[in-house]
C-alpha cells in the first residue's frame, strides 16, 4: 500500500493537461525555473547539477514544504478527469524530480 497525498499549493505535480499547468505548485515553479535558465544555460556541466539541486531544496524549503508528486499508479485510468482528490498522487524520487527540473531548464 503506498503512501497516497492531497497535493499542498506548494507540490510539483508530474502529468499532462490542466492540473500541472494551473496548480499552484507548478505555476510556483515554472517562475523558480524560468528565473534560473540563464545561469543554468551559461554554467559549467559540473555547476548545472548543483543548480537542480538548490531548486529542489527551494521547493522542499517552502512553508507547507513542497514535494514532487506524480499520480498513483493505482489511479492511473480509473478517474475520467484528473483531480486533486486523497490517494490519488504519491511522491517521486530525487531522481526523478532532478530530471524533471533539469528538463525544464532546458526548455
Amino acid at each position: 500500500l503506498s503512501m497516497s497525498f492531497v497535493p499542498s499549493r506548494n507540490d510539483v505535480l508530474f502529468g499532462r493537461g490542466s492540473i500541472s499547468v494551473t496548480h499552484e505548485g507548478n505555476i510556483n515553479f515554472r517562475s523558480i525555473v524560468e528565473s534560473r535558465k540563464k545561469e543554468y544555460i551559461e554554467a559549467a556541466w559540473n555547476e548545472k547539477k548543483k543548480i537542480v539541486i538548490s531548486i529542489i531544496r527551494q521547493i522542499q524549503s517552502m512553508d507547507p514544504p513542497g514535494r514532487f508528486l506524480q499520480r498513483d499508479p493505482q489511479f492511473k485510468g480509473v478517474e475520467s478527469k484528473p483531480c486533486l482528490g486523497l490517494g490519488t498522487w504519491v511522491p517521486v524520487d530525487e531522481k526523478k524530480a532532478a530530471s524533471k527540473v533539469s528538463h525544464c531548464l532546458r526548455e
